[in-house]
């Protein structure tokens, strides 16, 4: 009775302690089940991982060593193809002289027999001949061609310059002589007509070298000075032409010192040149003349003239 009552007791003890037991243990194992789950997933992760790297670099491993493969096998089809284009091109080198050859001495044998008189070999010859004669009129007509384009071209700017050098025959009281130089001219392709005329716009730049010698006393009591001046032209304005035979030109612009003309007119040889003799340059000869409302800067009004000669070229 007694030991029936001391189990009774242990079981009174033991059971409570059990129940607390397995309800602890009811908490815990979701926790070590979610634990569990996490290192589970990352391990199935990394050798996801280290698969999908390892077959990457097996793919770019085989890729590299079929490239290789590609561009030795490459190399290998380019070289006998260079190998065998050699070959064609000795092998038909070779042919041509056998064929030459045989041609040759077929020729020989048919004169010896008689029975070619050399007519063939004329005959190529004469071919020969004809075919570089064709070769040669064809450069000759395609340098023809270059020149008459080189020619139209030129026609077609339309502009000219040119130098008239002035032989003095008249002057006023500023000269003690007559001045010496020349004028440039350059000749547009612009213009209009006039009726019967042809106006084109030019300008002229001249230079010439003047001077006074004075046989008064100055104020230094010096007698028979000389006074040096280099009148310049600078002007603009045009020329009308009549039949391509008389001309008239002017300018208006800086003669000397202050404002002034420039005129030039007489007969144009542009016909002559051009036409008949197939030149491309123009000359002209007339009578030239300058004058200025101020020559030397001292306010006095002068000019002078004389005959003028002048070659334009074209370009």
């Amino acid at each position: 009775m007694k030991n029936k009552n001391y189990f009774t007791k242990y079981l009174i003890l033991v059971l409570p302690l059990l129940f607390i037991n397995l309800n602890a243990q009811d908490q815990v194992d979701p926790l070590e089940a979610a634990r569990l789950a996490k290192s589970a997933a990352e391990k199935a992760q990394a050798e996801a991982d280290a698969a999908t790297e390892a077959a990457i670099e097996s793919a770019a491993t085989k890729a590299a060593a079929q490239a290789r493969e590609n561009a030795v096998q490459a190399k290998k089809d380019a070289e006998a193809k260079k190998i065998a284009d050699a070959k064609a091109a000795e092998d038909a080198e070779l042919d041509a002289l056998a064929k030459a050859a045989g041609d040759e001495a077929k020729r020989k044998i048919a004169q010896e027999l008689g029975l070619d008189d050399g007519s063939s070999e004329e005959e190529a010859t004469a071919e020969e001949a004809e075919s570089t004669e064709a070769a040669a009129e064809e450069v000759e007509i395609a340098e023809e061609a270059d020149e008459i384009e080189e020619l139209a071209v030129k026609e077609e700017l339309g502009f000219s310059i040119g130098l008239a050098p002035s032989i003095g025959l008249v002057k006023g009281a500023t000269f003690t002589n007559v001045p010496m130089g020349a004028t440039l001219v350059i000749t547009t392709p612009y213009g209009f007509k006039l009726g019967p005329l042809d106006f084109t716009i030019s300008a002229a730049f001249g230079f010439y070298q003047g001077k006074y010698e004075s046989d008064k006393v100055d104020d230094d009591d010096r007698i028979g000075f000389v006074t040096d001046f280099n009148p310049s032209v600078m002007a603009v304005g045009g020329n009308l032409t009549l039949a391509n035979f008389v001309f008239a030109e002017g300018h208006a612009g800086i003669v000397g010192k202050g404002p002034g003309i420039r005129g030039f007119a007489g007969v144009s040889l542009d016909y002559l040149m051009k036409k008949g003799l197939d030149l491309p340059v123009n000359i002209l000869v007339g009578g030239e003349g300058f004058i200025s409302t101020d020559m030397a800067g001292g306010g006095n009004m002068s000019g002078w003239g004389g005959l003028g000669v002048r070659l334009d070229y074209d370009f």
